[in-house]
């Protein structure tokens, strides 16, 4: 008995480093492609593409109707066709919607944006829906091969597209012609074997709609930057913007979404278990994560700057300033994204809505400040940095207080 638990624990955390590993090096290529993308698309092209590209995280949720949470957990075959079914034709509503808003930008270049976000929303419907499959029918391995085959496909066709053509329409065809290629070469065959005699998909349209729309106001709140300075500041600054978002979030691109699995997996087994350990238990991984986050805030805020115009070119030399004032902020998301399921799990919603409604009425009102007064995109920006870190401290202080009272409640137990 002790040797089959030994290896299950072992299957377990190979499983998770291949998880953590494969998404590691899926991430790599698309970040190491960037410095090759910034010498061939001008920064206002860059800026059409970002501003595409936060309406199309944003209109996810809605897109596919929380079919990436409910494939897992339906019963059986039909009811997995039923989802799916359901998912693309909200995805073609939802595109169609999300292209009218960025045709709404006064940006200069809606059209392209919206052809653009139409594209892009198409590439994530398709990944987190067939990663949701994957995820049913507990083909894992796949699903690590296709985290790392799938950011090299991105990575190469979105350049290739680029010498050929360099515009944002370019880059959301090269993402959607990588992804579609990875899919192709790394479908899955296995049938859906039914898990049981109940199914746990919500037949309440109410309750889906009200899980999807909590989801696009947590994504809402990290894009509305990105949203509200293209029209103030211009497609250039968005461009410079959405850069300096990039390369400061890829510690928590290149490994964010492995930790929040792994932590989310090891704080459901503690409750599941009823055990009163929950934050002694993560205590060790939190603290860790906020100690490489603002280590590496640290070294972002030195090195990178004053490398920007090398690496990228000299056009976009402005955007080392903004990485330098949105490092902390982003890089305390390697942290504070793990803690929002872990929020949800302790049933602290109603602080998660608060917080996220705060968040966003505080960068809405940075923005409305900065264009009143004149304040310039950089002091902007730092305002809105400062909101993000507040937030996002906030995040991380609710989770361990939540975590803790947990522990308290059960030992009275």
């Amino acid at each position: 008995m002790i040797a089959r638990m030994c290896r299950a624990k072992k299957i377990r955390l190979g499983i998770r480093a291949q998880l953590l590993a494969s998404q590691t090096l899926g991430q790599i290529m698309p970040i190491a492609a960037i410095p090759f993308l910034t010498r061939m698309v001008d920064p206002g092209e860059m800026g059409h593409y970002q501003i595409a590209l936060s309406i199309a995280l944003v209109a996810l949720p809605f897109a596919i109707f929380q079919a990436d949470v409910f494939v897992p957990v339906a019963h059986d075959a039909d009811e997995v066709q039923t989802l799916l079914r359901r998912a693309l034709l909200t995805t073609l509503i939802v595109g169609s919607v999300a292209t009218s808003v960025a045709f709404l930008l006064p940006s200069g270049g809606g059209a392209e944006a919206a052809i653009t976000a139409f594209l892009l929303l198409a590439v994530m419907s398709l990944t987190s829906l067939t990663n949701a499959v994957l995820i049913r029918k507990n083909d894992m391995s796949r699903l690590v091969h296709r985290n790392m085959v799938g950011g090299a496909f991105v990575a190469i066709m979105q350049t290739m597209f680029a010498m050929v053509h360099p515009t944002a329409i370019s880059l959301g065809l090269g993402m959607l012609i990588g992804r579609v290629l990875c899919q192709v070469l790394l479908r899955s065959t296995r049938h859906y074997a039914p898990h049981s005699n109940r199914s746990e998909v919500p037949k309440d349209f109410w309750r889906v709609l009200t899980g999807a729309g909590a989801s696009a106001l947590g994504t809402f709140a990290s894009q509305m930057p990105m949203l509200l300075v293209a029209p103030v500041y211009g497609a250039a600054a968005a461009g410079y913007l959405g850069l300096g978002q990039r390369v400061v979030g890829a510690p928590t691109g290149l490994i964010g979404q492995g930790v929040n699995q792994i932590i989310v997996a090891d704080a459901s087994a503690i409750i599941r278990s009823g055990q009163s350990k929950l934050w002694t238990g993560l205590r060790w991984q939190v603290l860790l994560l906020i100690s490489l986050s603002l280590a590496a805030a640290m070294a972002i805020t030195i090195i990178i700057p004053p490398l920007t115009p090398w690496i990228f070119g000299a056009p976009w030399a402005p955007a080392g300033k903004y990485m330098q004032i949105l490092a902390v902020p982003m890089c305390l998301q390697l942290v504070a994204i793990p803690m929002v399921p872990l929020m949800a799990m302790l049933g602290m919603q109603k602080a998660m809505l608060s917080l996220q409604i705060f968040r966003m009425v505080c960068i809405v009102g940075c923005i409305f400040l900065g264009s009143k007064l004149s304040l310039g995109m950089p002091l902007t920006v730092t305002l809105i940095s400062a909101v993000w870190t507040m937030a996002y401290v906030a995040t991380i202080g609710l989770a361990i207080e939540g975590m803790r009272k947990y522990d308290m409640q059960e030992r009275r137990a």
